[in-house]
């Protein structure tokens, strides 16, 4: 969540157009080349679009002739219009029911499509194909009625609802819904019904369900991407999200307040409000990772939309319905695509999707080879308030063994996990009871430490400490409880390295004229050995989350308007600002000379990284999905609840909603910094065929004789990727080729051939969704060598290739 007052995104260059002001309520717009059409309601609409009883009509604006004109003229409602070309399609209840109806602009025609006297809704239209949802079966099924033969067709004829199509070429998608029954969850029927995300291609009759929500809406397609809004797992959130047919890939676009999503090619539009009381229109370029703002701060009525649509680099919206404002809005863009956000290079390295289970993962913390979460797949279990929850359990990912073991099975809900060497800590809610458990990895045992109010149990060798209004250690080999801080005061988010233990605390918060806390939180640390207390930040803004290692404290501070990362280095005792974006840069922490925390520089929220030995700031993950839950609106100490990335050595771990749901992503580091090779970028092949710019031979493997493909040295790998084989030799043969073949940074090749080592042995154990998920892994790295010009396109392309031919075959059995 992004807090009150910042811009969402840079400003998108283009041209801002009031296309109509009439004083009457217009909505649900939508364009298709030089046409915008809408619902209006000035010739006698009610102030609602589905009273019957109103007189809502079709209006289109011609951008070519600067000409609006009436379509419909019927004194019933007309609603929800879509165009395409020369013909436009709307829900009319001129028959006592809601019926489609076309108009033809070529001819000036108005027909009936729909007669059946059940419902007809929420039209979509695409060349001679228009579908709709239809209640004539007692539920919502997806009908099709084709211009071109005069013919209906019944899509769906699953008894459950399917509901709001959208069509694009070939492909049909809708909302699918599924009632789970589940006794637990039965105190709220709504967690009850799921959603999915449904796919019918008409060229072979096949439906496909793609992805499954508690809650999904508003589905958009252009080609192979489909987006669409959506609900978190406990309903906490909206976000919009994006699947990609053609890569089997689904990503989180934005999350927080979201609606409205539309597609055009690569762009995706939506609004979102940022508890600023007003909607932002918003873009997002796939081809640029770069989201951009189109609404325009400080004038009300250009200020915020609703309803967004997008045709080439024109993009339509409604202001809010508030009896403010009215009209149609247009932006068009000033060039074909946005300026980067910023030109923050990306560090080399090789991301992993860890958790691949559909429930949630959650909270994880990293030491050596293993990583440990809060996993929710065993069930749902009834929380403190009495409300529908997951049961939170205790996992643990040993990296060495490429193995996922189950620490805790209980209906308990475990939070807030540390770990170091063979132990792991975490907060425990028991019967309406906090808890704090250690569990000793090489024993299986577990053992209650504390008992009462306590948070955020952290651990250092034998010492482990927690907040509970005040700081508390334990130390394991003496079995003794002490108490570090001893006052009435808040104090919470404690960390911990060798004596010294750092705090959040609120001993400076005064008042301010209403009455409230002015948010004055400082940083402090306790020394063990000498049995001391410092404070170390005096600025009379908030800081929090403090991270040690070694000598050097960082923290998340808000003395520049925003937050930012400070460090603290106790050898030298200087306090030096990490950060100066002017964005929020929050959760941060360290390991050596890294550091590592969540950005929101782009829109979203991504993992960027500071090392502190070169003074170079770097980009981790473009994904715009790493998770962390703020509740700074709510509290009034401006606190938090949740987690963001972990560090340790060259690994960096956090939680991820790109898929829908709650993952544990790990990012490792190639090296310090990568260099190019041979000092020189790579150059792409400039003569026939596929020619590299070191002499490395890429196969076409589109050809049917490979003419044209010989090098200067006549290096020619073979199409490695062959049907007869099995998926683990094919991995084998790719394999041989990264290592043997081709030409890259040590490090980097080291990476690739790691995850297709980790890929093989997954597909040995019989996990074939895992070793999917590591090919998908390699895949993302060798895109980004190729971004990064560590290896020529060519090169990269041919392996993005072979390991997709691979999925094939493993998706195949």
């Amino acid at each position: 969540m992004m807090t009150v007052g910042n811009a969402a995104a840079v400003q998108e260059e283009g041209i801002r157009t009031r296309i109509i002001s009439n004083e009457a309520e217009q909505g649900n717009p939508d364009i298709d080349g030089d046409r915008i059409v809408w619902q209006d309601s000035r010739n006698g609409g009610s102030g609602y679009s589905w009273d019957p009883t109103g007189n809502w009509d079709i209006y289109m604006y011609d951008l070519s002739t600067s000409t609006e004109t009436q379509i419909t003229t019927n004194n019933s409602t007309q609603k929800l219009p879509a165009i395409y070309e020369d013909r436009i399609v709307w829900e009319d209840n001129r028959n006592g029911n809601w019926d489609i109806y076309m108009y033809d602009l070529s001819t000036s025609m108005e027909t009936r499509i729909t007669a059946n006297e059940s419902n007809q809704s929420e039209p979509a239209i695409y060349e001679d194909k228009i579908v709709w949802q239809d209640d004539r079966n007692g539920n919502w099924d997806i009908y099709m009625y084709d211009l071109s033969t005069s013919k209906e067709t019944r899509i769906t004829t699953n008894e459950t609802n399917q509901s709001d199509p959208a069509i694009y070429g070939d492909k049909i998608v809708w909302v699918d819904e599924v009632r789970i029954d589940d006794p637990e969850i039965a105190v709220d029927p709504y967690f009850s019904i799921n959603n999915f995300i449904c796919v019918y291609d008409l060229s072979t009759s096949t439906e496909t369900r793609l992805h499954s929500g508690l809650r999904i809406w508003n589905p958009s397609i252009y080609g192979d991407i489909i987006v669409w809004d959506e609900e978190d797992s406990i309903a906490d959130n909206n976000m919009v999200v994006m699947y990609d047919l053609s890569a089997s890939r689904l990503n989180m676009i934005a999350i927080e307040r979201t609606a409205s999503p539309d597609i055009y090619k690569d762009r995706i539009v939506w609004t979102q409000d940022f508890w600023d009381f007003r909607n932002h229109v918003l873009m997002y370029n796939i081809s640029t990772f770069t989201q951009t703002e189109l609404t325009a701060e400080g004038v009300h009525e250009s200020g915020s939309g609703s309803l967004p649509a997008i045709y080439g680099d024109r993009i339509v919206w409604v202001p809010p319905n508030d009896g403010i404002d009215s009209g149609i809005y247009m932006f068009t863009l000033a060039s074909t695509g946005s300026t980067p956000v910023d030109n923050i290079e990306m560090e080399a390295g090789t991301e992993t999707q860890i958790t691949t289970n559909g429930s949630d993962q959650s909270n994880p913390t990293i030491y050596g080879d293993r990583i440990v979460w809060a996993d929710s797949r065993n069930g749902k279990s009834i929380d403190k308030f009495e409300y529908p929850s997951e049961s939170w359990n205790v996992y643990m990912y040993d990296l060495s063994a490429h193995k996922e073991i189950q620490i805790t099975n209980d209906n308990s809900d475990k939070q807030s996990h540390s770990i170091y060497e063979d132990r792991i800590v975490w907060n425990e809610w028991r019967n309406g009871n906090p808890e704090v458990y250690v569990y000793n990895i090489s024993t299986f045992n577990k053992t209650k430490i504390a008992d009462g109010v306590s948070d955020h149990p952290v651990i250092y060798k034998d010492r482990i400490v927690w907040a509970s209004n005040n700081i508390y250690m334990y130390n394991l080999s003496t079995s003794t409880e002490t108490q570090i801080i001893n006052d009435t005061l808040y104090h919470d988010y404690p960390a911990i390295y060798g004596d010294r233990i750092v705090w959040t605390e609120s001993r400076n918060e005064g008042w301010n004229e209403y009455g409230a806390q002015d948010g004055n939180l400082d940083i402090y640390m306790y020394d063990l050995s000498t049995s001391t207390e410092t404070q170390i930040t005096t600025n009379n803004s908030t800081q929090r989350l403090p991270a040690i290692y070694e000598d050097r404290i960082v923290w998340e501070d808000k003395r520049n308007g925003n937050w930012d990362i400070y460090m603290y280095n106790l050898s030298t005792s200087t306090e030096t600002q990490i950060t100066t974006n002017e964005f929020n840069q929050e959760f941060p922490a360290i390991y050596g000379d890294l550091i590592v925390w969540v950005d929101d520089r782009s829109g979203r929220h991504d993992i960027y990284m500071y090392n502190l030995s070169t003074s170079r700031e770097t980009r981790i993950t473009t994904s715009g999905s790493v998770w962390f839950y703020n509740k700074e609106l709510y509290d009034p100490l401006g606190v938090i609840n949740g987690v963001g990335p972990a560090i340790y050595g060259d690994r960096i771990v956090w939680e991820d909603v790109r898929n829908g749901n709650y993952d544990i992503y790990m990012f490792t580091l190639a090296s310090a910094e990568v260099l190019p090779l041979d000092d020189n970028e790579m150059e792409e092949g400039n003569g026939a065929g596929n020619e590299t710019g070191n002499g490395t031979q890429v196969p076409d493997n589109d050809s049917d004789n490979g003419a044209g493909n010989g090098t200067g040295n006549e290096t020619q790998v073979p199409d490695n990727c062959s049907a007869e084989l099995m998926p683990l030799d094919n991995m084998q043969v790719l394999k041989e080729y990264v290592e043997c073949t081709y030409e890259c940074h040590e490090n980097t090749k080291i990476g690739l051939a790691s995850l297709l080592d980790t890929s093989m042995c997954y597909c040995e154990n019989g996990e074939d969704e895992k070793a999917v998920s590591m090919l998908k892994s390699f895949i993302h790295l060798a895109e980004k060598m190729k971004e990064c010009k560590q290896v020529s396109v060519d090169e990269a392309d041919y392996m993005v290739r072979e390991a997709k031919k691979i999925i094939d075959q493993i998706e195949a059995n």
